[in-house]
């Protein structure tokens, strides 16, 4: 006897477990994380669960019920089939021995699950604040600083993006303002947008990486507002029928507004597009170990130089507007064409002391976004 049977709609249901297998755990030594609970609801609606603990996210979509109840599947197993197979509609039945088998017009898979009471109880807090902000301007947060979160375990409060609202300059916009920093760069975005719900209070969350890399999948998906909650200890996001949670980062996020410097003597307008194909093009060349390139800076213009031994050289000039003294900076290249990368507009301007302190980098077509890079000895 059948433990659930549902026919689902394939891209409907496609889209739900994609995002929620994003969130399980592969390489977990608890099974159960690396599964996906179905399971059915109210009105010919299911639910799908996935947790690694530090985030949690649920997708709903509608259904045929034919037998409610439910499974738990291998995520992965059951995005790759779901994704291949080729008919329009997905039946799913739940087996006795807690497997589950996917048809899908001719095309028919049984795929090894585990009892579903083994899936955690997962509850998303009740008493969340909750803002509703244009995905538009929180996409665009997202991208100018997601890149620059650190990697290092040690350094948990670094581990994802500081997100911080409060009210903005007149009546009716709110600030919203995003962080990141991995101690050799920092990107700092600010902008003003109408935000629904907001009662001008202060409100701010250290965002896990997992979660950052998980909004950027509600963002791309239908409608103009995700809303935000606030609740202790974590932080939600939600779009259409997906609600996910991150867990917070308790530590306090460092002082950010030490590191950008307040003013720097020598400033660089630069052809923001000539200048990332120049870096482009000597990093071809660089170690894989230090990734160094040079910027010798030059009265009207800058010289993008590398020399590997094993490699070779390279040179590439750009003409700048610049009228000070020659300097040579030593940089990471990824960090400086992470940077060009993400700001728009046609120039982009580096201020900075000297060859050893850090150079900021901005954009007059984004008064908002500010960039801080630290240079490398040569």
């Amino acid at each position: 006897m059948a433990t659930l049977e549902l026919k689902l709609d394939r891209n409907t249901f496609l889209g739900a477990v994609y995002k929620t297998q994003g969130v399980v755990d592969r390489k977990s030594t608890s099974n159960v994380l690396s599964h996906i609970l179905v399971e059915t609801l109210n009105e010919g609606r299911i639910r799908l669960l996935g947790t690694d603990y530090d985030v949690t996210i649920q997708a709903e979509v509608p259904a045929e019920v034919i037998v409610a109840g439910a499974a738990c599947i291998n995520g992965k197993s059951l995005f790759d089939v779901i994704k291949n197979v080729d008919d329009d509609e997905v039946v799913i039945l739940g087996l006795p021995n807690d497997w589950v088998e996917v048809t899908a017009g001719r095309s028919v898979f049984k795929l090894a699950g585990i009892t579903p009471a083994d899936f955690p109880e997962l509850q998303l807090p009740e008493d969340a604040r909750w803002l509703g902000i244009p995905k538009a301007a929180f996409k665009d947060l997202v991208e100018k600083t997601a890149f620059s979160m650190s990697d290092d375990e040690t350094r948990m409060n670094l581990n994802g993006v500081f997100l911080k609202i409060e009210p903005g300059s007149s009546d009716g916009l709110s600030r919203l303002t995003m962080v990141s920093t991995d101690g050799h760069r920092l990107s700092k975005v600010e902008i003003e947008a109408e935000l629904q719900g907001y009662a001008g209070e202060s409100l701010n969350a250290i965002v896990h990486k997992k979660g950052v890399q998980e909004v950027r999948r509600l963002l791309d998906g239908d409608g103009d507002v995700l809303d935000v909650g606030f609740a202790p200890g974590v932080i939600l996001f939600r779009s259409g029928g997906t609600t996910f949670s991150v867990r917070q980062i308790e530590d306090a996020y460092p002082d950010f507004a030490k590191v950008i410097p307040a003013a720097a003597p020598v400033r660089v307008v630069v052809p923001r597009e000539r200048l990332l194909r120049a870096i482009r093009r000597n990093a071809i060349l660089t170690s894989n170990k230090t990734y160094i390139i040079k910027v010798e800076l030059q009265p009207g213009k800058i010289a993008v130089t590398t020399s590997n031994p094993d490699y070779g050289e390279g040179r590439d000039e750009v003409d700048v507007d610049y009228n000070g003294e020659g300097m040579v900076i030593g940089f990471n290249y990824n960090y400086l064409q992470d940077v060009l990368n993400v700001i728009r507009g046609e120039t982009a301007v580096l201020e900075l002391t000297d060859e050893f302190s850090p150079t900021v980098v901005t954009s007059p077509s984004e008064p908002g976004a500010i960039f801080v890079v630290m240079p490398m000895r040569v």
